[in-house]
């Protein structure tokens, strides 16, 4: 494993939630939950809460939709309210004309008496007299039929506009306290996940690193990955670094076999010499100076400009330069090359192989780092990647 550089609610639902809650605050329950119980509480919460935010987004779309019909409804109690106003003002019309034709029929029909006579006198008088009273009754009854009609107009207009404002009313009050409600659920879930989490971030990471550090002495990376992310979800990066640590710390050294020769070319043995007349200098990062100082890629390099070869400063550009020799056939002079060791994944490290020394045909020499010297020591084979011989 590599380090990661930068690595509408229902009653119902509403009572699961308070049951979830309960059960994880619960004292009890804290003290007997293993971390497989923990995390599938957290789980839960976690499910509830995204079953909360998708419900209430839903109601939003829904009251968004109410407020948009209540706008509608709105512009007709308008349509409705002219409509009202234009009514009363015709049947005010209407009552005054049905008023006069009222008065006139009552002042014809006690006049007759009077007024008999005149009309008897022939028979161009007598018609007028009859066209004149079926003009003025046949007009009276047309204004009463015309006024009660008009009566019936408003009085279905005043009862739309009734239902209407009330229907509105009612889907924009229920719509508010459905998003209240939904609102208050998610934040109190929300709020609960927060402490749950909290409380028991330290024990689950603690949990994951001993899960990452046991799946890598198995060299199980699907394990290794399960426990980086689970610690990832509840501490961050920080949290995967530490199970990253102990994945490396816990990962056992590759099985490397390699053998050598204390005999080797002219060329070689030339540039082990020159190494060896090194020992003792300190270590200095970045140093190619003999007698003051060297790192280990600036050592490799002068010693072989001493047999006569050049090759290039860093490890990360002599690895790919030089030409690789088997682990099986190393010769004095070789140089063996490793990998992340300080954990920056790239070709980190250079040793030269000795062939004989102290460890006999297992010994190296080497500038190891900061606060050492040039010296002979055993090969190691952790983050060896090959040899190569220039």
């Amino acid at each position: 494993m590599n380090r990661v550089r930068g690595r509408g609610t229902s009653r119902s639902t509403l009572l699961m939630t308070m049951v979830i809650v309960l059960s994880v605050l619960s004292p009890s329950a804290a003290r007997g939950a293993t971390i497989a119980q923990t995390r599938a509480e957290i789980a839960a919460l976690s499910a509830t809460l995204a079953q909360q935010q998708r419900t209430s987004e839903t109601t939003a779309n829904a009251y968004d939709l109410a407020i948009s019909r209540l706008q509608h409804d709105k512009a007709t109690i308008v349509t409705l309210d002219a409509r009202e106003a234009a009514a009363r003002g015709a049947m005010a019309v209407t009552s005054h004309k049905l008023t006069v034709a009222v008065v006139r029929a009552y002042v014809l029909d006690t006049a007759d008496a009077q007024i008999l006579p005149l009309f008897n006198q022939n028979v161009t008088v007598s018609d007028a007299r009859r066209v004149f009273e079926e003009r003025v009754f046949g007009n009276l009854a047309a204004l009463r039929s015309h006024y009660h009609a008009q009566k019936d107009s408003l009085d279905r207009t005043l009862a739309a506009v009734a239902r209407e404002r009330s229907r509105a009313q009612y889907q924009s009050d229920t719509m508010r306290a459905l998003l209240a409600q939904n609102a208050r659920n998610q934040q109190a879930t929300q709020a609960t996940l927060t402490v749950v989490t909290r409380s028991l971030r330290s024990e689950i990471i603690t949990y994951e690193i001993g899960a990452g550090a046991a799946a890598a002495r198995v060299r199980n990376t699907a394990g290794e990955e399960a426990a980086v992310a689970a610690a990832s979800s509840v501490g961050g990066q920080s949290a995967a670094n530490e199970v990253l640590d102990a994945i490396q710390a816990a990962t056992p050294p590759a099985q490397v076999n390699y053998s050598g020769s204390p005999a080797g070319s002219a060329q070689g043995m030339a540039a082990l010499r020159a190494a060896e007349s090194q020992i003792g200098v300190p270590y200095v990062w970045g140093g190619e100076s003999p007698g003051h100082g060297f790192d280990c890629s600036g050592l490799v390099q002068w010693a072989w400009a001493q047999a006569g070869f050049t090759i290039p400063r860093t490890t990360e550009e002599q690895w790919p330069a030089l030409q690789h020799v088997p682990l099986s056939d190393l010769q004095p002079g070789d140089l063996l090359y490793y990998y992340n060791l300080d954990g920056d994944n790239l070709v980190d490290h250079v040793v030269m192989y000795a062939g004989s020394g102290p460890w006999g045909t297992n010994t190296i020499i080497a500038a190891a780092h900061t606060g050492t010297t040039v010296s002979l020591a055993p090969i190691f084979t952790f983050g060896l990647i090959g040899a190569a011989r220039p």
